[in-house]
């Protein structure tokens, strides 16, 4: 039950509540802030129970719907979502792709809720933007999208973020752990600058607090500017550890990949993009709100000695058990996700695109497959011969009004099962980056999923690639 002065606090929407930052805000501020946690496990939802500071909402952030109601009701908005974990058993695109329809979906439901304010943790940027990692590409696309919304955005950036739970902390203490000897490749030289959680969350407190920081970008970093193989040394040091360790001129990412995906523990989702980032130097640029941070950051060895029990143990994440049980679940449920980012053509709206779509079918597959389009906006799709009605998609009552989206769902067809909720397919247009999204969500395959995997998925793939050829030309 919400007590009287509970009503008087400000309502803050936190995308990625149950995650390792948002855990740390909510725990931190929860004298001065109401939460409304959106969270898309429903093994989280259904087991925490909602308090006086905190309500839980869950939340598919790929439905615009769903994130609409989800921040009804909600003063500020914080917005932590990185799309790098698996959200279907079959997930066809890329995380910067998906970043940028989860941030659109957020930017949208925002406006409609009446956010004022947004605050955004990013990355460090270098200097020299002319060839950003993807990862750090993706964040920039995401800051971008956000303001559109015309809500005022504070963006915070930080590298490293160091303390227990964190993927990065639990990579550094892992490695030297389990590595007495290290040959380390040359994105280990490059210049990193981290920050400590409970640091993150005290700029957090700041920015939501004080209207005179709003709206504005700011670097954030606690810890002096170092080299990835000095944190490697320094963690050591913590640990009574000192890993022996040469470096070699070359960055071999991709072996990188495989060597600490495996040594660390870290998923493949995770890792990827971090090591991308660090080929970077990265540093913090002075700002009004890194100024009056920095006299009580908290030193980099102190916070990696946060990450360890007493005994020396690494401090799991709190989510590990319910991701378990949260794959499983993703896997028992067979639904696909695809998304791809597409070329707009000049003038184009969604509905425009959605109806070229069927007709560049017909055309495409003359004689095998047609697209038939009734009066009511239904798109059937057609095997010639023998005659079946391979898929039917049906307007979603959410998009037939404005031209930037146009979804349908999945409603019949023998390609598809009948599921709730059901599968959709959506055209989704971003101005602000001169591209589209093409999205399928939910997706429920009737063929059995070795076969589906190997064809249906497939075909899918190439469809939508060659979509986009000719999207191109056009």
């Amino acid at each position: 039950m919400t007590s009287p002065g509970d009503r008087h606090k400000p309502r803050v929407a936190i995308a990625g509540a149950s995650g390792f930052v948002g855990t740390k805000i909510r725990t931190a501020l929860s004298e001065h802030f109401q939460w409304l946690a959106l969270t898309r496990s429903a093994t989280i939802s259904g087991s925490q129970t909602s308090d006086d500071h905190t309500s839980w909402r869950h939340c598919d952030l790929f439905s615009l719907p769903q994130v609409e109601q989800a921040l009804s009701g909600a003063d500020y908005g914080i917005y932590l979502v990185h799309s790098m974990l698996p959200s279907s058993r079959l997930v066809q695109g890329d995380f910067a792709d998906m970043d940028l329809l989860l941030a659109d979906n957020f930017a949208r439901a925002a406006r409609s809720a009446g956010l004022k304010h947004i605050i955004y943790l990013g990355g460090l940027i270098p200097e020299d933007q002319s060839h950003l990692s993807p990862h750090l590409q993706s964040r920039l696309e995401v800051e971008k999208v956000l303001r559109a919304s015309g809500i005022p955005v504070t963006v915070l950036r930080a590298g490293l973020i160091v303390g227990p739970g964190g993927s990065s902390t639990r990579m550094l203490i892992n490695l030297v752990h389990r590595l007495p000897f290290m040959i380390l490749p040359r994105w280990t030289r490059s210049v990193t600058q981290s920050i400590d959680v409970r640091d993150v969350v005290r700029a957090f407190d700041i920015v939501l607090r004080e209207e005179n920081y709003q709206g504005k970008t700011y670097d954030l970093a606690g810890h002096p500017s170092m080299t990835y193989k000095n944190m490697i040394l320094s963690t050591g040091r913590v640990m009574n550890k000192h890993p022996r360790a040469i470096t070699y001129p070359f960055h071999s990412i991709k072996l990188s990949r495989a060597w600490v995906r495996f040594i660390s523990g870290v998923p493949a989702q995770l890792v990827n993009p971090l090591l991308e980032s660090l080929t970077h130097d990265l540093s913090a640029a002075d700002n009004p709100l890194l100024a009056r941070m920095l006299p009580d950051c908290i030193e980099f060895e102190t916070s990696v000695r946060s990450a360890m029990t007493a005994e020396g143990a690494l401090v799991e994440n709190p989510r590990a058990s319910t991701q378990k049980i949260d794959r499983s679940l993703l896997r028992a449920a067979k639904r696909v996700r695809s998304i791809q980012r597409l070329p707009l053509p000049k003038g184009w709206d969604a509905p425009t695109v959605a109806n070229a779509y069927g007709s560049w079918l017909t055309k495409k597959f003359r004689g095998l497959i047609y697209v038939d389009r009734s009066s009511d906006g239904e798109l059937i799709f057609w095997l010639r011969y023998p005659a079946l009605k391979l898929l039917v998609l049906s307007p979603t009552p959410f998009s037939r009004k404005g031209g930037r989206r146009r979804a349908f769902y999945i409603s019949g067809g023998v390609l598809a099962q009948q599921v709730d909720p059901p599968g959709r397919l959506e055209f989704r247009l971003i101005p602000e980056l001169n591209c589209l999204v093409a999205a399928i969500h939910g997706f429920s395959p009737s063929l059995p999923w070795a076969l589906y995997s190997q064809t249906q998925a497939r075909v899918h793939l190439w469809v939508m690639r060659s979509f986009a050829k000719y999207l191109a030309k056009v």
